[in-house]
């Protein structure tokens, strides 16, 4: 007899990084039959005022495992991290993670050249990001490259094409390039 999933909470800024991230634990855990809930933050504001009572709900939906995202920014990291465990704690679901992407979650797409060739077809492999986590502003970077990379027939929306990334991504380079994804992923593989 097969062992259910445990169903796993998200929270995170918006559909896309919620999508993204779906597609980075299958990828992380080698499991696609995962089970997600989530709640979208449409910025980073409502995450800070509302992750305790999604948390409350999440629970309530059956989920065993809590992972909120949360896009550094200009924030200092520690001072962030705190804030959001003050905010969620006590953890009302016990298995909570709280990872923040240096500088957004885009920095961790800049470590795999070859994966976002492949993911959007381009016609040559963007620029290599060895520490993608030191990019100042990712997204507009990974928007630039994929233009550079494409012949300017392709205009990255981070909305439509971030989980089709996700999807394509080499987990072991983001593991070796990212810090802060290696932690996401080290959560992922020991508790899901």
């Amino acid at each position: 007899m097969s062992k259910l999933p445990k169903r796993i909470g998200l929270i995170a800024e918006d559909e896309s990084d919620i999508e993204s991230l779906k597609e980075l634990l299958k990828k992380s855990t080698g499991k696609n039959n995962l089970g997600f809930k989530h709640f979208v933050g449409r910025g980073c504001g409502k995450i800070k005022r509302k992750a305790y009572d999604w948390a409350k709900q999440l629970k309530t939906r059956g989920c065993k495992i809590l992972i909120v995202v949360h896009d550094l920014d200009k924030n200092n990291h520690d001072e962030l991290h705190e804030y959001i465990e003050e905010k969620l704690s006590p953890f009302v679901i016990d298995e909570t993670f709280i990872s923040i992407p240096i500088e957004e979650m885009e920095s961790w797409f800049l470590a795999d050249s070859k994966g976002l060739k492949k993911a959007l077809n381009l016609e040559r492999e963007p620029k290599v990001y060895h520490n993608p986590e030191r990019v100042k502003s990712p997204k507009e970077v990974l928007k630039k490259e994929i233009e550079k990379a494409s012949g300017d027939t392709k205009i990255y929306i981070n909305t439509k094409h971030n989980s089709i990334i996700a999807k394509n991504l080499d987990i072991n380079i983001l593991k070796s390039r990212c810090p802060s994804f290696n932690k996401l992923y080290n959560f992922a593989v020991s508790k899901i």
